[in-house]
């Protein structure tokens, strides 16, 4: 058996920024043991196949196979759910998060029967009265975490869990692959802005996509900010303009190691 996530064995710089910080350390303590306790739902029901997980785990030295199999997370599935690193952003027609209006901010033919008239009704508003900084777009959209966990074939299967109905504000930013960056260097590289945007709005749920847009030829990264509607509908203006303020101050420092060429405003 392969390992789980090849892309894993490249967290050491994200953990070097984890054990710097005794709250984010506290944050994964309690991810980990949260999954722990007495819910059956963790435990496997057919031994052999317990057995057949750690074996290979140990065969491989794959950690997140063995969280895996332990707690249902992998190593990135912990770190995701503790708010230390960005959830995976799989693109405008991926499967998280899920766009219910386009970048004209009509809602979806697919999606009209899915969302209430208060709902629309507030991102509408936003969406007229928040000016777009350059190279971003305003959506409403559905965000989850995407749990995996082994099948009784010992394939990797994903479930989608805890949605959040919120606006999006999806920002351009270079392409780190052009950089030669894995997606945990870049998660590396946006570690401080991610940090700065989880103390303004801690409940903020945050993507990020290597390559996932293309405008004229050109590949490049986005990176999603989801503010939940029910929790946000009062300061959701004053929220997005320093969300603004941190992503666009990001954008520029990337810039800088990418070259203005690298990217078009």
């Amino acid at each position: 058996m392969s390992l789980v996530l090849p892309k894993e064995e490249e967290v050491e710089k994200i953990f070097t920024r984890i054990l710097s910080s005794e709250s984010s350390c506290e944050r994964l303590l309690d991810t980990f043991y949260n999954h722990l306790g007495d819910n059956p739902l963790y435990v496997d029901p057919d031994s052999k196949h317990f057995a057949q997980v750690l074996l290979n785990a140990y065969k491989n030295g794959d950690v997140s196979a063995l969280l895996l199999e332990i707690c249902n997370r992998s190593m990135f599935d912990l770190l995701k759910e503790a708010y230390l690193i960005p959830k995976r952003f799989h693109g405008k027609a991926g499967e998280n998060p899920v766009l219910l209006t386009d970048a004209s901010g009509n809602l979806l033919d697919s999606q009209k029967k899915f969302v209430t008239k208060h709902e629309y009704k507030k991102f509408h508003e936003i969406y007229l009265t928040h000016p777009a900084a350059p190279r971003s777009k305003l959506y409403l959209a559905d965000g989850y975490d995407l749990v995996r966990y082994y099948t009784h074939d010992m394939e990797i299967a994903e479930r989608k869990e805890k949605k959040e109905r919120g606006i999006l504000i999806l920002y351009a930013l270079p392409d780190t692959k052009k950089l030669h960056l894995t997606e945990a260097q870049a998660y590396d590289v946006i570690w401080s802005t991610f940090h700065e945007i989880q103390k303004e709005a801690y409940s903020a749920v945050v993507f990020y996509g290597q390559e996932t847009g293309s405008k004229f030829g050109k590949s490049f990264d986005e990176l999603g900010v989801l503010l939940p509607i029910h929790q946000f509908e009062a300061k959701m203006l004053q929220h997005l303009g320093i969300i603004d303020g941190l992503v666009l101050s990001c954008r520029e420092k990337m810039l800088k190691t990418a070259g203005s060429n690298s990217f078009d405003l």
